[in-house]
């Protein structure tokens, strides 16, 4: 008859730490550098200082150093707990083509966090930094089952469910999510697939409680430039970089995130040594939550208040677009910096919506030799369109467009040679990165790679040493000249780490191999 197998279990998990680095105290550097306070200039609202330039222009000793700085101290912590019981039976009953399984789960649990940041970060006393206070808590619960059914010999179905519900900030968000799969097998060699589904996902925690705070940064005003002084590439304009105050905070309104997602495709398998498959997806998010890019606010910005983009295309002021963007920004209203950019305000919202399509591809063979099994894998992703929309209304952006404002590859690539013989594994792998935007979004970089290798020996079931090479070749990041602020590359993609190596020794006590 049917075996039910059941299993009940908690988990409770607890992160603290203390996390502490120098910060310039603000006044002791105004009083080092700049001297007493003389007054107050009229024109510009400028506090008036008798500086001594040769101390802007001297390196400071460690002593002096530690004279205007101060360790701030954090102590954050997080926790989560989840209880969690789940049902399965892979024979449930049986079909002519074979048994139906089934499966089902119930959890409950609550999670939360506390920044406990360093009272003084919450306020002007260190350097051109004010920061963020954030803690807060949620619940969740969530019932879910699945089911596979083998209808005829050659096809499987699949089929899921599952209620979530969530509860923060004084709401609930809760959503029924679904997928269904089909598998067909022609023959033993061949594999077709394909599946649909729905998801969910609440905001994370950070993003609805994060309390107000500001930063010091930089930012093109491409309203003045393209006004004042229009025949200036936004780089040489002189309102370029210009000094601005971002107020960040959380948003207690966000929505939960949504997604479907499409994929179906081929396994081609004529032995267990030798696989290719080749998938379709697609993939659709609404409500996704992301920060507002100040610089995309400063840019929206100018083009609303002028009606057309830097392009010359004609630009909707009244749309939701524009109406936002020209209520983040603001701009002294008197004196020597009259009109020029103040602050501008960010938060988390949710985009409206963002679409993704593309193939995946991956091979993996392996050939037994006198000299050892070798095996070589292969995977490659393409990308054929990935689009978002910021609110409804608005038009669509094609982000793998050069001019888009965003820097995404379309194309990424990984292989790997793997050697094995008598307890010794050795391996090589490599990632490619496909083009991506220059820093001016006129001209696309080349495409890059990067290599790894990894020797390791077993000396028994329970005992290896490895010896990692990580960017085997000391490769730096694809050069970019008209990247000019620091470190001068994407950092999103790259980093300026070269040559590196790691040394492992691994012993297992008791329980079953490595």
């Amino acid at each position: 008859g049917a075996v039910w197998d059941y299993e009940l279990s908690f988990n409770y998990s607890r992160y603290k730490s203390v996390v502490r680095w120098p910060q310039i105290v603000n006044s002791k550097a105004i009083a080092y550098y700049l001297g007493p306070q003389l007054g107050v200039d009229a024109d510009s609202g400028y506090p008036i200082f008798n500086a001594n330039p040769a101390r802007l222009y001297t390196a400071l000793t460690t002593a002096q150093y530690d004279s205007i700085s101060a360790d701030t101290v954090y102590h954050p912590e997080s926790w989560t707990s989840n209880l969690q019981a789940t049902l399965t039976n892979t024979e449930l009953f049986q079909l002519p083509a074979g048994p139906v399984g089934f499966a089902a789960v119930a959890e409950y649990g609550k999670q939360g966090y506390d920044l406990n940041p360093d009272p003084l970060a919450l306020t002007d006393y260190y350097f051109s930094w004010k920061d963020s206070d954030g803690a807060g808590k949620r619940s969740h619960a969530a019932v879910g089952g699945e089911v596979r059914v083998p209808l005829l010999d050659f096809l499987t179905v699949t089929g899921a469910g599952r209620y979530d519900t969530f509860g923060f900030a004084g709401r609930d968000v809760s959503k029924f999510t679904y997928n269904g799969g089909v598998e067909v097998r022609p023959n033993d060699m061949v594999l077709l697939r394909a599946a649909y589904g729905t998801a969910f996902r609440a905001p994370d925690l950070h993003y609805v409680f994060t309390g107000p705070g500001n930063v010091s940064s930089g930012v093109d005003d491409y309203y003045l430039c393209r006004t004042e002084e229009p025949n200036e590439d936004i780089g040489d304009c002189s309102y370029s970089d210009s000094g601005v105050v971002v107020n960040r905070t959380g948003n207690r309104d966000l929505k939960a995130e949504t997604g479907r997602t499409f994929t179906a495709g081929f396994v081609f398998s004529p032995s267990p040594r030798f696989q290719l498959s080749v998938d379709y997806f697609q993939v659709t998010l609404n409500n996704q939550v992301d920060d507002l890019s100040i610089d995309q606010v400063a840019e929206d910005e100018a083009d609303c208040r002028i009606g057309t983009t830097a392009n010359g295309a004609p630009v909707n002021v009244t749309s939701p677009t524009c109406i936002d963007a020209i209520a983040r920004v603001n701009r002294f209203a008197s004196g020597g910096l009259a009109g020029q950019i103040s602050s501008i305000r960010v938060n988390p919202i949710n985009i409206a919506r963002e679409k993704t399509n593309g193939l995946d591809i991956a091979f993996r063979g392996s050939l037994p030799t006198s000299f050892g099994t070798f095996t070589l894998s292969l995977s490659h992703s393409h990308v054929f369109n990935h689009k978002f929309q910021q609110y409804p209304g608005d038009p669509v952006i094609e982000k793998l467009a050069v001019d888009s404002g965003y820097y995404i590859p379309r194309d990424k690539s990984s292989a790997s040679l793997n050697w094995e013989k008598d307890g010794w594994h050795w391996t090589i792998s490599g990632t490619r990165l496909g083009k991506l935007p220059n820093f001016d979004e006129d001209a696309f970089l080349k495409a890059s790679y990067l290599f790894n290798t990894t020797l390791q020996y077993d000396f028994t079931d329970h005992l290896q040493a490895s010896l990692t090479i990580r960017n085997l070749f000391d490769t730096m990041p694809v050069k970019d000249p008209t990247w000019s602020s620091y470190p001068y590359y994407n950092a999103s993609w790259f980093d300026s780490i070269g040559r590196s190596g790691f040394l492992q020794l691994t012993y297992k006590l008791g329980g079953s191999a490595l």
